[in-house]
């Protein structure tokens, strides 16, 4: 099953309604926003990173947002937090870095999230492609 099959199935069994847009290929949350006639703070942005422990974790932002890596440490618990390698994130969620999805990686991985986003109607983001 590829990681997007998954995150299809995740959402049919949720009952959550999605919709598939297809377009060119992106590589930022700007270009997803105008490839989509959506605002930024829309799009989702899903960044693995490693804890001091080592632990792997999905933080969750929208598409305008940057990290304020201290209030994710915080979050996670833990004193600091860093990027994963992207070899670490192909091998563990199932694709490259720059189009890691919000949720269904393939290895589990504990998931946190902006809670600004729980506000949006909707939101937009990748599949595990580009």
């Amino acid at each position: 099953m590829t990681l997007e099959e998954n995150i299809i199935e995740i959402l049919k069994k949720n009952k959550i309604s999605y919709e598939i847009f297809e377009h060119e290929p992106v590589f930022t949350n700007p270009a997803m926003a105008e490839a989509l006639s959506v605002s930024e703070a829309e799009t989702v942005k899903s960044l693995v990173l490693m804890t001091k422990e080592k632990e792997m974790v999905v933080l969750v932002l929208p598409g305008n947002k940057r990290v304020d890596w201290k209030k994710a440490a915080s979050g996670v618990g833990t004193k600091k937090v860093s990027f994963a390698k992207p070899e670490q994130v192909s091998e563990k969620v199932g694709c490259e870095v720059g189009c890691v999805p919000p949720f269904g990686q393939m290895t589990p991985l504990p998931i946190y999230m902006d809670t600004e986003l729980t506000k949006k109607e909707y939101v937009y983001f990748n599949p595990g492609v580009h």
